[in-house]
């Protein structure tokens, strides 16, 4: 009975497991491309490409790498720049969606770190519209 019960505690530690990094098949439009080059440019390790890819911020963030994404995509005017509310309209009218909160996220942090709190502000306050703007895709999971 107790092998079992080890059995079963090994398979539903497996289970909640975090998502492994992603593979190159799931980078499918322009804006996870620019994700990739993120990535790559400031070398995330795996076990965070992970959280990030699993829409969870981490504890201690790869220091400008969700700038470098907003940079990319045109939402942050230079590095630790003003939000491009313009650009990020766009992005979610792209995938169907209107009305992102991005006027009503105003970090308080500055740098790079500004890019991370107005990553948190829109996914906290849009959920699925930011996800689907983020990935350029609609619906994207």
């Amino acid at each position: 009975m107790k092998f079992i019960i080890l059995i079963f505690t090994i398979i539903s530690l497996a289970l909640c497991a975090p998502d492994e990094a992603p593979s190159g098949d799931q980078y499918d439009t322009d804006n996870l491309l620019k994700v990739r080059d993120c990535e790559e440019e400031k070398n995330l390790p795996a076990s965070e490409k992970a959280e990030w890819w699993d829409w969870k911020v981490p504890a201690n963030p790869t220091e400008c790498y969700i700038d470098c994404i907003f940079q990319k995509y045109g939402w942050l005017s230079g590095e630790g720049g003003s939000i491009v509310n313009s650009a990020v309209e766009a992005s979610y009218a792209a995938v169907g969606h209107s009305n992102p909160s991005s006027a009503s996220c105003n970090p308080s942090k500055s740098g790079c770190s500004k890019a991370d709190e107005l990553y948190a502000c829109l996914l906290n306050a849009d959920g699925q519209k930011f996800k689907d703007a983020f990935d350029g895709n609609r619906d994207a999971k």
